[in-house]
């Protein structure tokens, strides 16, 4: 855009006229006042200035407004530094720049928002940039794998492409549209000149050929650009005839000197806007709008002989100083260009220096490192372009060291990633164990349990920083539901333990003074109701649970021993107060294994019963002595089998009893 600012300026320089620059082209005009005849003298020589554009006046635009940027146009980025500030579209994400663009193809003039549809696409390639590169090293961090990575295709780029190909139609159209409009113009400019040549010969009155050739004048400047390659010649003949209007038409000193004034008083105004713009702190805006004021100073007519050089001379120093702030702008722009390159250079030395400086052996340090290397990319996006000849080398150096650091960190954690990850199995599969046992009533048991998984959660090393809050908070979670309800629980029996423990110190008197019957089996019947009782009433608060049982079990003994049962009656009451204490602490498992090993010598004895009974079979009359032994020791087996029942059926109720209670605290 600028090297076609410069051209336009070389181009206007080269073909702008001063067709006032001698005074021996003015006409003198004597009117005969008898004849009303009207003579002229001219000079038909006209001298034509040209503005040179030296080669010393050249400014290298390559490097203008170019932005620090890849070479590949998918890979595009965008020094926000370059963004205007009344379009800073440097924040939107590719959505809102898609949507930003598809609203200004379809809904704006594109020729006057080129500029932001151009900004646009770059500022889309940035991002997508960015955000292939973020996830390539999330891909890499994640895998361990440094090989090439396939990322899959962001959809937002064929909309642009779709949109890009639709604005090439737009521009196809606008360039048909205005060459269309370059021919028409052409052709009312070449109606024009031929109109001014047919005055410049005609027989009309002075007014009205004079009034005809200022409407033809205006009609011209109202008229838009013509196609290039015919702009100068047509600007010629246009000029040509101009001249020879004022030379060869009939027109009186008074119409001309009039036209003279106001061109006079038009080019006046020109040089004190073209003065204005010195003042102007924006050169760029400066020098382009002086294209337009040389432009409107080519179409403006000729000036009084005496003024003419002096203005030209006005406009013309003008213009050099512009000119002159414009190339002092662009050369500040190289230098700073310049500086900029050898900071980065710098920047370049020290983050490659970073590794070989360096020894990183934990994360700790890493984390250090990494924090100069971030540092100092922060201090890069700080400084500006640099020359666009060592853009993309400089920027390439500075991003390799940044890719071999990130490499060397990651190569460093993708060892202890391994260790990480089996840390978090192993905590996911505690927490799984918890959540298992966060709903059981068996509190003392799941109570030692859940401090043997903390006991190992402690053990167990860090998890991926990514997981570690996450599976803490899950744990944690099953441990309060599983406490809390513990807790709760705990509230509301304290009040019935209270309520257990008057009433068994209660039944421990009555049986301390119940008075023997004479009737042995309603003292036995008196027994197994104490018992029941005892059963019945339930747990008390464990700090009181021994000294109770302990009192039970001795009242009990002692009424034993004053009601004088045999010691099968005796045995059965001591394993019902086994059993008891077994019930008593919640041990469901162990009732089990108990009533597994009464079952057992059960078995036994009915086997022993059975051999005794096939071996009576073997012996001859004759032997009643020994056949008398062996009825005694079916008997006492048998006996001992009635025992055993009677002790499998306290098993069975305390179990019974040890469920239900289970289930109601369910």
């Amino acid at each position: 855009m600028i090297e076609n600012a410069k051209n336009g300026l070389e181009n206007q320089e080269n073909t702008t006229k001063n067709t006032d620059q001698d005074n021996n082209n003015v006409e003198k005009v004597e009117i005969n006042a008898e004849n009303g005849s009207v003579e002229t003298e001219q000079n038909k020589t006209i001298e034509k200035v040209e503005i040179k554009s030296t080669e010393d006046k050249k400014i290298n635009t390559d490097e203008v407004f170019i932005s620090e940027i890849d070479a590949d146009e998918d890979d595009e980025d965008v020094d926000n530094d370059n963004v205007p500030a009344e379009n800073d579209f440097s924040n939107l994400n590719n959505e809102e720049i898609i949507e930003k663009l598809k609203q200004l193809i379809y809904e704006s003039n594109i020729e006057e928002t080129r500029k932001d549809i151009d900004l646009l696409k770059r500022l889309f390639y940035r991002n997508l940039r960015r955000q292939q590169d973020a996830l390539r090293q999330e891909i890499i961090e994640a895998t361990g794998n440094e090989l090439e990575v396939s990322l899959p295709k962001d959809p937002n780029e064929d909309y642009l492409k779709e949109l890009w190909a639709e604005y090439g139609k737009k521009r196809a159209e606008l360039a048909k549209q205005q060459e269309a409009e370059r021919l028409e113009n052409l052709k009312k400019k070449e109606e024009i000149i031929e109109k001014i040549k047919v005055l410049a010969n005609g027989e009309e009155s002075m007014n009205k050929t004079f009034n005809e050739f200022k409407e033809l004048q205006q009609e011209w400047l109202k008229i838009g650009p013509v196609p290039a390659e015919v702009s100068n010649e047509l600007w010629n003949n246009y000029q040509l005839q101009i001249e020879r209007f004022y030379d060869l038409v009939k027109l009186n000193k008074e119409a001309r000197d009039f036209d003279f004034k106001r061109n006079l008083e038009q080019k006046i105004e020109l040089c004190e806007k073209a003065e204005e713009l010195l003042l102007s702190t924006d050169v760029v805006a400066s020098y382009r709008k002086l294209q337009d004021y040389h432009e409107l100073w080519k179409e403006l007519g000729p000036v009084p002989n005496d003024k003419r050089v002096e203005l030209w001379d006005r406009f013309s120093d003008i213009s050099k100083k512009i000119r002159k702030n414009y190339q002092d702008h662009f050369e500040k722009l190289k230098e700073e260009r310049e500086a900029n390159y050898k900071q980065k250079l710098i920047l370049c030395e020290k983050v490659e220096s970073i590794l070989v400086e360096n020894t990183a052996t934990n994360g700790k340090e890493w984390a250090e490192l990494s924090d100069k290397v971030l540092e100092l990319q922060k201090i890069w996006k700080t400084i500006g372009m640099v020359p666009t000849a060592v853009n993309n080398e400089v920027f390439e150096r500075f991003r390799a060291g940044c890719n071999k650091f990130f490499e060397a960190k990651n190569e460093f954690f993708s060892e202890i990633n391994a260790e990480l990850k089996d840390n978090l199995q192993k905590k996911t599969d505690i927490c799984l164990s918890a959540e298992s046992l966060q709903d059981s009533t068996d509190w003392k048991k799941t109570t030692r349990m859940f401090l043997d998984l903390q006991k190992q959660w402690k053990e167990i090393g860090p998890v991926p920083r990514k997981n570690s809050e996450q599976i803490w908070k899950r744990f944690r979670a099953a441990c309060d539901h599983f406490f809390n309800a513990k807790s709760e629980f705990f509230k509301n029996i304290e009040t019935e333990h209270k309520e257990n423990l008057a009433k068994k110190e209660a039944l421990i008197e009555e049986i301390k003074n119940y008075k023997p019957l004479d009737d042995q089996s309603e003292n036995v019947n008196k027994i197994k109701e104490f018992q029941n009782t005892w059963t019945e009433i339930g747990f008390v608060e464990i700090s009181q649970r021994d000294r109770l049982y302990d009192e039970y079990r001795g009242a009990i003994n002692e009424l034993y021993k004053k009601l004088k049962l045999n010691k099968s009656a005796l045995e059965i009451s001591n394993f019902i107060n086994k059993v008891e204490s077994i019930k008593g602490s919640g041990a469901l498992n162990e009732l089990a294994r108990e009533k597994n090993r009464i079952l057992q010598k059960i078995k036994e004895l009915n086997a022993e019963i059975l051999q005794i009974e096939n071996n009576m079979g073997f012996f001859a009359s004759g032997t009643e002595s020994l056949v008398k032994d062996f009825n005694k020791k079916i008997e006492k087996a048998q006996e001992e089998i009635k025992t055993l029942k009677e002790k499998k059926k306290a098993i069975d109720l305390a179990e019974r009893e040890l469920k239900n209670k289970d289930g109601n605290d369910a």
